[in-house]
């Protein structure tokens, strides 16, 4: 919508509000009248009135409602469509709210972003295809996914930034090719707040041109933006890197690698960022102002994180985890073949099976694989696939382009959920109780898939070096052995058991956002020390200093009392030598 259709829109509101209103008065007085008037006999007029005063009110209600909605603007990343899935529905949830939702697009996608929630608006920019060698970038991410490890992410991440670089520059306006009236429009617009994702900065830097506060949306645990853009303590002898896939009980070796690749991704990252966004902000903030300095500006940090399936460790005020956003939406019931389906299991039940959006580039050997293992089961399989039907697919599988995941994992039938350890899939088999073999690739995953096994939800498996044989086992052995799916009903009750839905949590906490203009108050001002003064290294040195300079100045002491003491005692006996050398 324009910034005119949007002024327009405004005026029509406090127009009807106020022809609302006048209505409202005329209503009463005419009922007044007709109450107290000798034709007060004539109910149906009466009633005629009364009904019309009722709808009055409900619809001055509803255009009230409305038009106290605030503005809110979504700066969603290109990449990945599970985070875009998450922004999506919290944008919806404002919606719901009475909220204007407006969506930085690129022209490419819009058509598709719009057919997917219409309930939004759309603000549309050239990016060159900028988006669309992200998200190549992306299946190329899959295809290479045998070989790559959290050291060689480092590398794809940089190279990931650079054509975010580009994107941004298109959606900012500074590439002669991008759309240089984005900003003017979005400043005209006067949003209340801004929402992105931080793996990607262009939304901080468009809120600070703005001047408006900013939330942070991470799909992850966030290691690195809590340090450095938080300020939380991060023991890393308990608080493993999500990429690494460990648990908060780690060996020394654990514990030293966790070290050593936290510090490089710490120290690559921190160059990256700079010098990635570092003229993009000089040209549209200011010069004095950094990357990293407008990121520790952030109001809000919301956290795709539970304490339930998350590892205990420390938080700030600003930091509020809202894992498992879409797991608790209404289950919709199963269209009739998929239910004939699911009933025709039996007693054995039904596996779910989705890769997400490894599904595209999966190996066609990989495939026969699972295909494979699937046949030999008593269980009927529900499998998202797509491409070429595996040569050795079962009768008891069922092949589907797309499913409609939560709704088959909150079904009675469903066994077990065979994933890739995707952080919205993980947390609505949580949310229903269903136990898990997870499949790891890269990015959150190994993370996930750690956290799965330390509480006993399920097992997990190399995806770049399982055999049929193992896969077979580790499937027999979620269905087979009670304690995974006791546990996952443990679980599941505690996590239902809070006082708000991870949603409305969200939208309670970005409503405060707005309501306040910020919470700079929640900030903690560890992000404006220096690291050396952030670890105490100064008050460090001048301890050391000091209890240098009392020890030196013991030893100093020391020795020179032994120094005179011993040379009083040298000279006595030199003294009795010589007398006795005399009187002989």
């Amino acid at each position: 919508m324009t910034p005119v259709a949007e002024g327009f829109r405004y005026a029509l509101l406090k127009l009807l509000t106020k022809s609302c209103c006048m209505k409202l008065s005329t209503a009463l007085r005419l009922y007044n009248y007709s109450w107290d008037s000798p034709a007060s006999n004539d109910m149906a007029g009466i009633q005629k009135v009364y009904c019309s005063i009722i709808l009055l009110l409900l619809l001055c209600f509803v255009i009230s409602h409305k038009s106290s909605g605030e503005k809110i603007l979504l700066v969603p990343m290109p990449l990945f469509s599970s985070h875009w899935m998450v922004e999506a529905s919290i944008g919806q949830a404002l919606v719901g709210k009475g909220h204007v939702v407006t969506v930085v697009v690129e022209e490419d996608i819009v058509a598709k972003r719009r057919a997917e929630r219409p309930d939004f608006t759309f603000e549309t920019f050239q990016d060159d295809g900028f988006g669309s060698r992200l998200r190549k970038f992306q299946d190329d991410m899959y295809d290479i996914a045998d070989s790559v490890s959290a050291y060689n992410e480092l590398g794809e991440h940089s190279r990931a930034s650079e054509w975010a670089k580009e994107h941004c520059e298109q959606l900012l306006g500074k590439d002669a090719r991008g759309d240089s009236n984005m900003l003017g429009r979005l400043k005209t617009a006067q949003y209340s707040v801004v929402i992105s994702d931080p793996f990607l900065r262009c939304g901080t830097i468009v809120a600070a041109n703005l001047g408006i506060p900013h939330i942070a949306n991470s799909a992850d645990d966030g290691t690195f933006f809590d340090k450095m853009a938080t300020g939380v303590p991060l023991p890393l002898a308990y608080v493993p890197s999500i990429e690494l896939g460990y648990t908060d009980q780690m060996t020394f070796l654990q514990r030293l690698e966790n070290t050593c690749f936290f510090g490089l991704s710490n120290i690559f990252k921190s160059w990256l960022y700079a010098n990635v966004y570092h003229d993009l902000v000089h040209t549209y903030v200011s010069e004095k102002e950094t990357i990293q300095s407008l990121t520790s500006h952030t109001d809000l940090w919301l956290y795709h994180t539970d304490t339930v399936l998350g590892f205990p460790r420390p938080s700030m005020p600003n930091m509020v985890q809202v894992g498992g956003l879409m797991a608790d939406r209404p289950v919709v019931p199963l269209s009739v073949d998929i239910e004939d389906f699911m009933q025709s299991s039996g007693d054995d039940g039904i596996i779910v099976v989705s890769f997400g959006s490894m599904v595209h580039t999966m190996s066609t050997e990989r495939k026969e694989m699972f295909a494979a293992v699937f046949a030999q089961l008593r269980q009927k399989v529900v499998w998202r696939y797509l491409g070429e039907k595996p040569a050795g697919l079962g009768n008891n599988t069922k092949l589907m382009s797309w499913l409609p995941q939560k709704d088959l994992l909150a079904h009675p039938k469903t066994r077990a959920f065979v994933n890739h350890a995707g952080r919205n899939g993980v947390y609505e088999a949580l949310y229903h109780g269903v136990p898990m073999v997870c499949l790891p690739l890269f990015g959150d995953q190994p993370g996930n898939s750690a956290r799965v096994v330390a509480r006993g939800l399920g097992v997990s498996l190399d995806f770049r070096t399982v055999t049929s044989d193992q896969f077979h086992q580790a499937v027999l052995r979620v269905l087979t052995i009670s304690s995974y799916r006791e546990t996952a009903a443990r679980l599941s009750r505690l996590y239902r058991d809070q006082p708000q839905s991870p949603m409305d949590r969200a939208v309670w906490w970005i409503e405060h956002v707005i309501k306040h203009g910020g919470l700079p108050h929640l900030r903690a001002r560890a992000v404006e020390l220096p690291w050396y003064q952030y670890y105490l290294l100064d008050v460090a040195a001048f301890l050391l200093a000091i209890c240098s300079a009392v020890l030196g100045t013991l030893w100093y002491s020391c020795s020179s009392v032994c120094r005179k003491v011993c040379c009083k005692r040298g000279g006595k006996l030199r003294s009795r030598r010589k007398a006795t050398i005399i009187y002989v």
